[in-house]
C-alpha cells in the first residue's frame, strides 16, 4: 500500500476515555486546540489511513476502561469537529496501538493518503 503522509504530530498531556464528563470534555478540547494550532490543509476527497499511537501510564493501562476503541473515538471525532478531515468515512485503513510509559502520557497521530 502506498501512502503519502499528510500529518504527523505528537500530543501530550493525560488521555481521558470513560472518565466523568468533564474531564473527558478537558481533554478533548485541549486535543482539539492543539490540532488547530498545526498548519494544515484541509483534507477532503482522500482516500485515507490513520495510525493512532497511545503511550499510557502503566498504572492506568491496568483499567479496562482504557480499551482501544475507547482511546480512538475521541480522536478521530476531534480530527473531524477541527475540519481537518470532511468525513468519517474517507477513512479507508485504521491502526491504533497502547503502550505502557513511566513518563507523560501521549498520543501520535499520523495521517496518510493512501493511493
Amino acid at each position: 500500500m502506498k501512502a503519502n503522509t499528510i500529518l504527523l504530530t505528537n500530543i501530550r498531556g493525560e488521555i481521558m476515555t470513560n472518565s466523568n464528563k468533564e474531564k473527558i470534555r478537558k481533554w478533548r478540547d485541549s486535543m482539539e486546540r492543539n490540532l488547530a494550532s498545526l498548519h494544515f490543509q484541509k483534507i477532503h476527497g482522500k482516500k485515507l489511513g490513520i495510525f493512532l499511537k497511545f503511550w499510557i501510564s502503566k498504572h492506568r493501562l491496568q483499567n479496562r476502561k482504557n480499551d482501544l476503541d475507547n482511546l480512538t473515538k475521541p480522536v478521530l471525532d476531534s480530527i473531524k469537529r477541527i475540519g481537518l478531515i470532511e468525513d468519517d468515512a474517507y477513512i479507508y485503513h485504521l491502526e491504533a496501538s497502547k503502550f505502557p510509559t513511566n513518563g507523560e502520557e501521549e498520543i501520535q497521530i499520523k495521517i496518510r493518503e493512501l493511493n
